[in-house]
């Protein structure tokens, strides 16, 4: 069981114990719930949104910071490798999360020369204290998949669910952190939020929206390109009840969380559902057969479309 908290090796991690298991996380934990979120521009930024995976190393000469937001329920994992510093982000929402750390995991060996030299270190952001208990569910998915791992993975952050939670609004719990950004340089990490989330983010939204369940690995560290699809994703018959629906009802069918969402939720679902409307094909007519792939304009961080 390679999963190591506190330099010991863990077994099994419950979420129900954990808080009292490892209190040390509390503190770990002031330090980002007491700052400010960066506003984090476009140039030399990857964007992750929910259920994709991406990573790079401080070699990259396109990509210098990771970062996702819009996490109620879902969880913002990072891993780093701290000799090399390769370092690989991913948004979790429960779905298939032991594909997603695989994922993760692999990007920084692929781009580590001597995984020897340091060790995999993991931090975790997201989720609160929800009635439902979505977040719980999360953590606890991750928390099987780290130890079922075939890799060291040292836990150092956990900013997660009760520790992310403040009480508002007639007692209402919300998320503190909604969004991080990592420095691939120098692995710091901070709250963040990003006013451009990148290309086809519709589109992107729209897979998940319609079921698919992977985390899709959306940057190809090897030619520095962002790589969107190619997918297909399954026809939904109700779009256009859900188009027809106010804001409030939208958010009542469609979140895990609809009094906790960011104030740009409903702008980017219909967004989303408009293109599950107008392109119920993506194959054919958004991706032709092949992923739309992109260079990041150096000077601006503007996502530059690769015309084949």
């Amino acid at each position: 069981m390679p999963l190591f908290i506190d330099g010991d090796r863990v077994k099994s991690v419950n979420i129900d114990n954990f808080f009292a298991k490892f209190p040390a996380f509390k503190d770990s934990s002031m330090p980002y719930l007491q700052k400010t979120p960066k506003v984090i521009e476009p140039r030399g930024l990857l964007y992750i949104g929910q259920r994709e995976v991406g990573g790079t190393s401080p070699k990259d000469p396109a990509i210098s910071i990771l970062g996702s937001e819009d996490a109620t329920t879902c969880h913002i994992a990072i891993l780093r490798h701290t000799g090399s510093g390769a370092t690989s982000l991913i948004h979790f929402d429960g779905c298939c999360v032991r594909q997603g750390l695989d994922s993760m995991v692999k990007i920084v060996k692929d781009l580590t020369e001597d995984m020897s030299t340091g060790r995999l270190e993991m931090h975790l952001f997201g989720g609160f204290s929800d009635e439902r208990k979505n977040s719980h569910k999360v953590s606890n998915d991750i928390f099987r998949a780290l130890s079922d791992c075939l890799h060291n993975i040292y836990l150092v952050t956990a900013c997660i669910i009760n520790y992310n939670t403040v009480y508002k609004k007639d007692n209402k719990p919300f998320p503190v952190i909604y969004g991080v950004a990592v420095n691939v340089a120098t692995g710091e990490i901070f709250p963040a939020t990003f006013p451009d989330k990148g290309p086809d983010y519709d589109v992107r939204c729209a897979r998940h929206f319609t079921g698919s369940k992977e985390n899709l690995i959306i940057y190809d560290y090897r030619r520095n390109e962002l790589t969107i699809g190619p997918f297909q994703y399954t026809k939904m018959s109700q779009v256009d009840m859900y188009l027809s629906l106010s804001d409030e009802q939208l958010k009542r069918f469609l979140s895990t969380s609809p009094d906790q969402e960011p104030e740009d939720f409903v702008q980017n679902v219909r967004a989303s559902l408009i293109c599950i409307r107008d392109c119920p094909n993506p194959m054919k007519t958004i991706f032709h057969g092949r992923p739309r792939r992109y260079n990041k304009d150096s000077s601006t961080g503007e996502w530059k479309l690769i015309q084949d």
